[in-house]
């Protein structure tokens, strides 16, 4: 028995400028989409919460002794790394038509997992490896960096209308410094877009991330708190939300997301 109505799949979540936007991969049912949902307004704890230790490593060697190699490695299944497209496809559609889109991949690598974009769109690609972006099918532009040696964006200030950072914030040991820049370069209203999975290099994961590996919530709250005083006062529209592919097979997938204020 019912009203004959079907709910259309996904969620209505913020997207540039704040603007609600339905993300076809988004599980309502999720702990991370719920929370999101319940902990919206919430401007995030009073002062920072982490100590220097929080961000060390079981090995901290120079993370281009690791990376000087391209591996090539895919940081998440294939089912994740559709589910993150399509994520991708609806907030990189929620930017106003216009000027072209600009987009900026921070810690990239061979692949963004961007869906196919409009004719002249930038996507900058910032990574480790030079071999590795320049295999990136997405990039137009490409640098490389080390984040964890220095977190400024060699970018001008608002420049880009998404930000993204997949399957690498584990590894940052200067999250506060990063998320600052990330907001420097976003134009106003623009979209920064953060997802990670529980699959990690646990020797070069941070201490912080390690201690909440197994609970999607408390990564997602380990996100927001960078959000909340990455800087303080300069996002709005925070908002976690499970991109799953299935409850219970395959890798996980979650995303926190904010906007420019």
């Amino acid at each position: 028995i019912g009203f004959g109505l079907q709910q259309p799949p996904g969620m209505l979540l913020p997207g540039f400028g704040g603007e609600p936007t339905r993300v076809p991969t988004a599980d309502r049912r999720g702990g991370a989409s719920i929370v999101g949902l319940s902990l919206r307004g919430w401007e995030g704890p009073g002062a920072w919460p982490y100590v220097a230790g929080d961000f060390s490593r079981e090995d901290e060697a120079d993370d281009a002794i690791k990376y000087a190699s391209p591996s090539f490695a895919s940081h998440v299944d294939a089912a994740a790394s559709a589910s993150l497209t399509q994520a991708y496809s609806a907030y990189f559609g929620s930017v106003a038509a216009g000027s072209p889109l600009a987009i900026l991949d921070t810690a990239a690598s061979w692949t963004s997992h961007y869906p196919p974009l409009p004719a002249g769109t930038r996507v900058a690609a910032l990574g480790l490896n030079a071999q590795e972006l320049a295999a990136n099918g997405a990039a137009t532009e490409v640098a490389v960096g080390d984040l964890n040696k220095d977190p400024t964006l060699p970018y001008t200030d608002g420049e880009f209308d998404v930000v993204t950072n997949a399957a690498s914030i584990a590894y940052l040991t200067r999250p506060r410094e990063l998320f600052a820049e990330v907001h420097r370069v976003l134009k106003p209203g623009g979209l920064a877009l953060v997802s990670f999975s529980d699959r990690v290099f646990a020797e070069k994961a941070t201490a912080l991330w390690l201690s909440k590996i197994d609970e999607d919530v408390a990564l997602c709250s380990v996100v927001r708190a960078f959000f909340a005083f990455g800087p303080a006062g300069g996002w709005r529209n925070v908002s976690s939300v499970d991109l799953s592919p299935h409850p219970t097979e395959g890798d996980p997938l979650w995303m926190v997301t904010a906007v420019k204020a």
